[in-house]
């Protein structure tokens, strides 16, 4: 046990490892995106630009708000399904989801285009000079709205289906056109805080391009697909949400919060309060975007766990990421509290007030980033195991009840320090809240329901290294299970072959890979037959494609294919014709041959 325990716990920590780097990698991209048009707006534009960036995070955060429901909620939908091996509905995830966040996006920039001015106005704009450089801004980036929400939704599909490479490659490439085309756009073109918003749009428009030539490809388990138009579809859009609805509250709180933060560090503070503030929120970016690189690592691996009801692997992926998780916050704490100077140097921050207020920040938010760490991280569990309505209080309370009250009251008594102080309480409140409920709750920190996860009684579960020599002790214990189980001389045999074949053709595969490779072999007894399921972690290999009947593989014989291809096709084509149904998916880097004798 303690040795299958250890195999399980490697695969969980490595799977976690192959999605955290790319992702952390494309979340710290996107997050160097929004601090480069801070950079170049400070150096270039002066704190009138860095006014009129920090004017228009509501825009930014309204195109994470869509993302959040349609991207972020679809892919956990999505996951949970392919968990399931359900691919038409798949599907039809997908499209509702891409289609949705489209519409969202057309209509958002035909309405935010027509009402531009009233909208710079009430997100806080003080005179004439930050109104015309904010609308200059904002005015492109509801222009370009469509390629800003769609660009995530369609980096999130693709590595919710084992591309994150390429969602790396997609994310880092449009980054750096986003600095090169900002820079070339206000100094070449002398466009101001214009050319920096033309230049995240055209870098988004890129990002779009690029996920859309893999996305669309006929390989992937999910596609477009026609949808019939009324309530079918309206149903499948609520059943996204549901699982999006949870981050699209902590943007959207994020919005006002942010008009009540601009508004009240201008009222103590001028446009300087608003220009450290737009300092202040980019670094606590840059921190969700370190986040971000956990949560969209665990949100793939927690859906299909949670979608095939394994327990253990849930509890697996939890401590791995939250080890990570508080070690990214602390590590981030002391960056801004020991290089707070270097910081604002960065951010051409002058004077000796607005460096001391900022510095002072810096130093209050240190505290906060562990605590914040804590919050994002069990929200972010909650909403990809079932606990939503737990994530969206936690939304609420963190994000808008706790924050804004508090930022308002405080900020009525210490001024411009009564911000961080408002936002550093908002944390410590919301932590107390959560640790109380789920201390009441008598159900552990994860809210996990055993009701859920109760397996069927009498299951076989082996893993092992893709070795040769681990075959006949595995055929041994699978003979001794049938036994025990009391299934019959003729199944039995029937279950020794189908496994001897796969796990075969597994081990074939393997001599040709790097690392630690292995097959996972599952057998369940239901209604009278007997349930398999062989995972591993080869590249990509449908055997329900590879050898259609007996037929092909007989012609493989004759057509000069080499001898272990056409022994592997034979395998496969025998457990084809012994099997009364047969599936195959590929999920988070797995194989997953189904079948059911």
């Amino acid at each position: 046990m303690q040795e299958q325990a250890a195999l399980e716990n490697r695969i969980v920590r490595d799977t976690f490892m192959k999605f955290f780097f790319p992702t952390v990698a494309s979340s710290i991209t996107l997050s160097v995106i929004s601090m480069t048009d801070l950079i170049i707006a400070g150096n270039l534009v002066g704190e009138t630009g860095l006014s009129a960036i920090s004017l228009g995070l509501p825009v930014v955060i309204f195109a994470q708000i869509v993302y959040a429901l349609f991207g972020m909620g679809g892919a956990i939908f999505l996951a949970v399904h392919m968990g399931r091996g359900d691919r038409g509905y798949c599907s039809r995830i997908f499209t509702v989801s891409m289609l949705s966040s489209l519409v969202i996006g057309i209509i958002a920039a035909v309405l935010g285009t027509i009402f531009l001015r009233p909208i710079v106005m009430g997100l806080g704009a003080t005179g004439v000079a930050m109104a015309t450089s904010a609308e200059a801004y904002i005015g492109v980036l509801f222009l370009g709205l469509p390629f800003l929400i769609l660009s995530p939704v369609m980096v999130t599909f693709l590595r919710n289906d084992n591309e994150q490479k390429y969602a790396m490659f997609c994310v880092v490439s449009a980054g750096l056109s986003n600095i090169v085309l900002s820079v070339w756009f206000v100094l070449g073109f002398n466009m101001g805080c214009a050319g920096i918003a033309a230049g995240t749009v055209a870098a988004e428009a890129l990002c779009c391009l690029l996920a859309a030539i893999r996305l669309f490809s006929k390989k992937r388990m999910f596609g477009l697909v026609k949808l019939p138009l009324g309530s079918e579809s309206f149903k499948l859009n609520l059943k996204i949400v549901k699982y999006g609805v949870t981050l699209a509250v902590i943007f959207a709180s994020q919005i006002l919060l942010t008009i009540v933060v601009n508004h009240s560090l201008g009222k103590n503070g001028g446009e300087e309060g608003i220009a450290i503030y737009a300092v202040i929120k980019y670094l606590i970016n840059f921190l969700f975007a370190l986040f971000d690189g956990v949560t969209g690592s665990i949100q793939p691996m927690l859906g299909i766990y949670y979608g095939e009801r394994e327990e253990e692997n849930v509890r697996r992926t939890a401590k791995i990421s939250a080890c990570v998780m508080f070690f990214i916050s602390l590590a981030m704490g002391v960056l801004m509290f020991v290089f707070g100077r270097l910081l604002c140097g960065l951010f051409h921050i002058t004077g000796e007030v607005l460096t001391e207020e900022t510095l002072f920040a810096l130093k209050v938010l240190s505290v906060y980033c562990p605590l914040m760490g804590l919050t994002t991280f069990f929200n972010a569990f909650y909403r990809c195991t079932g606990r939503t309505n737990v994530a969206f209080i936690i939304s609420i309370l963190d994000n808008l009840v706790f924050p804004v009250s508090l930022v308002i009251i405080l900020s009525a008594t210490y001024g411009l320090h009564g911000v961080w102080y408002g936002l550093l309480f908002a944390s410590v409140a919301t932590n107390t809240c959560l640790i109380l409920y789920c201390l009441i709750s008598h159900r552990g920190f994860l809210l996990l329901d055993k009701k859920y996860f109760e397996r069927p009684e009498g299951e076989f579960r082996k893993i092992l290294p893709a070795k040769k020599e681990n075959l006949p002790q595995l055929l041994s214990e699978v003979e001794a299970y049938c036994d025990e189980a009391g299934i019959g001389p003729k199944q039995t045999y029937y279950i020794s072959l189908v496994i001897e074949e796969l796990v075969v053709n597994v081990v074939n595969m393997a001599g040709e890979e790097r690392g630690f490779d292995y097959a996972d072999i599952l057998i369940a007894r239901e209604g009278g037959k007997s349930r398999l399921r062989i995972r591993d972690n080869l590249t990509q290999f449908d055997p329900t494609s590879e050898v259609g009947d007996m037929e092909d593989v007989r012609s493989g014989l004759m057509d000069g294919d080499s001898e272990d291809n056409t022994i592997n096709a034979l395998g496969i084509g025998i457990v084809k014709k012994i099997a009364s149904d047969y599936s195959y998916r590929r999920t988070i880097g797995y194989n997953n041959f189904m079948v059911v004798l």
